[in-house]
């Protein structure tokens, strides 16, 4: 267990009394930051995540430092990455830094490829157990709503034609909440925070930058459901 403890709420004692504490953010796009402030400068700059200030991974380490200026956030986030991706790169993405939390999620790119659902399920199972043989919690989070013809538009003029694809998108958020509920995770739901504004009338027609990926509102929404979720 390299010293760490199975306990969930370890890196919580830590963060609370000052100590040294490291949370690895795994996921693609949505992770790694696209859209948000300061995006381009790092298409300009070898895809460098460091330089995306409106990240929600950054806005997470800005206030984690002002809890403890001890604590490290790194951004494994991976553009166009999958589950069985991420699996395969485990040591080099998440074991190499010894996380005391991993916040995960996947699914964009698995819908698209497609990556078969039973794929996607197992390969999370797998990711995170070996973040439990670690001693790291864990934590699942959704992205989305995307904009699909299959399902909602949410008002974007250019939704996603899917209907050729084997599964809704729909079905790749689910498993993150079975999973998290089978194995009694925390989910941060940003999906259904955000869609949940839209039934309410808020028009986030506008938040979009194309069918799947949100402009900056988007990060600044998963930041507030993923704070809400750590309770920090």
């Amino acid at each position: 267990m390299n010293g760490k403890t199975n306990d969930s709420l370890h890196w919580r004692r830590k963060l609370t009394n000052g100590e040294p504490i490291t949370v690895v953010a795994l996921g693609d796009s949505w992770t790694y930051g696209s859209v948000a402030e300061g995006w381009y400068e790092a298409r300009e700059s070898a895809m460098n995540p460091e330089l995306i200030r409106g990240s929600w991974v950054m806005q997470l380490r800005r206030r984690l430092h002002q809890l403890n200026p001890q604590a490290v956030v790194v951004n494994s986030g991976k553009g166009g990455w999958t589950a069985p991706q991420a699996l395969e790169a485990f040591d080099t993405l998440v074991a190499a830094h010894q996380p005391d939390l991993l916040l995960l999620n996947y699914g964009i790119n698995d819908w698209k490829r497609p990556v078969p659902l039973e794929r996607y399920r197992a390969d999370l199972e797998r990711i995170l157990d070996k973040a439990g043989e670690l001693g790291s919690a864990s934590v699942l989070w959704t992205s989305g709503p995307v904009s699909a013809l299959s399902g909602e538009t949410y008002g974007w003029h250019s939704p996603m034609k899917d209907d050729g694809f084997p599964e809704p998108f729909a079905r790749f958020n689910d498993t993150l909440r079975e999973l998290a509920a089978e194995r009694g995770l925390p989910l941060a739901d940003a999906e259904r925070w955000i869609e949940a504004e839209w039934r309410e009338g808020v028009d986030i027609s506008g938040w979009f930058y194309d069918s799947i990926h949100f402009l900056q509102i988007g990060h600044d929404r998963i930041f507030a459901c993923i704070c809400e979720t750590l309770d920090i």
